[in-house]
């Protein structure tokens, strides 16, 4: 009797044990997360050239001093995450595929929702991951990576273009830049192009909100170390396309 009330016994206990751990288990909800409060985080950028807005009618500098003006200015980004004060990741958008371009009136782009909980910096990538640039873009059916203008359909082992400059520049130094001027073009591809990047944004998420972080992309000094006239087509990886990425990447801030 003593041996059968033992094993009763620790039957019931595991019983309990099992009933008390599935008590401090969070429920899933129907669409499968834990039932923490969520946020929505949207990014919006505004291009400038210095402390003004830019658009295709303004007129920059390369880095010979030659003015140019650009027909197109187009860029990805990709891999969000965001960041807490303590360097860790809170929330992480690996769907999000922004295209950036300087014609449009906005670029503003929602990165999807995240746990509420304060956000230091959005780090992401400045063109695309290998497995995504190597994509076929008639595989895609919305925006922006079926966007057959921005992948090498010529050479599609280049995969997507990550960031695409074309315009003019004054060749006869008379400070106009027309229709008679040359065109140039720099289109940066290639796996090893790929940049690491970020803006600080410094924002507590609360309960059901939809916060847009601001960042700017400032055109003043995108041709630095770059002389279009002397050098007026870099497709791929090239030291032009290597150097236009890194000043991209300088470009890229949070507003002020």
């Amino acid at each position: 009797m003593d041996h059968k009330f033992l094993l009763a016994a620790l039957a019931a206990a595991a019983v309990g044990f099992t009933a008390c751990k599935n008590d401090s288990d969070e429920p899933a909800t129907p669409d499968g997360t834990t039932g923490h409060p969520l946020a929505t985080v949207r990014l919006a950028f505004a291009f400038m050239l210095g402390e003004h807005p830019y658009t295709l009618d303004s007129t920059v500098v390369d880095g010979n001093g030659h003015r140019v003006k650009f027909s197109q200015v187009r860029f990805f980004i990709s891999g969000a995450h965001a960041i807490n004060d303590e360097e860790q990741v809170v929330g992480e958008f690996p769907d999000a595929y922004l295209l950036l371009d300087a014609s449009q009136a906005t670029n503003d782009f929602k990165l999807g929702e995240m746990e509420v909980g304060h956000i230091h910096e959005v780090a992401f990538d400045l063109g695309l991951d290998s497995v995504t640039n190597h994509s076929d873009p008639t595989q895609h059916i919305t925006p922006p990576l079926n966007d057959a203008t921005m992948h090498w359909s010529w050479n599609p082992g280049m995969g997507y273009k990550f960031f695409v400059l074309e315009g003019r520049v004054d060749d006869d130094g008379d400070g106009v830049v027309d229709s008679g001027d040359p065109a140039f073009t720099v289109h940066c591809a290639g796996d090893v192009l790929r940049t690491p990047d970020h803006i600080h944004l410094h924002h507590t998420l609360v309960e059901g909100e939809t916060f847009t972080g601001h960042g700017k992309v400032d055109l003043s000094g995108i041709l630095a170390g770059i002389d279009v006239l002397a050098d007026p087509d870099n497709m791929g990886v090239t030291p032009v396309t290597t150097q236009a990425m890194a000043d991209l990447a300088a470009a890229v801030d949070e507003a002020e």
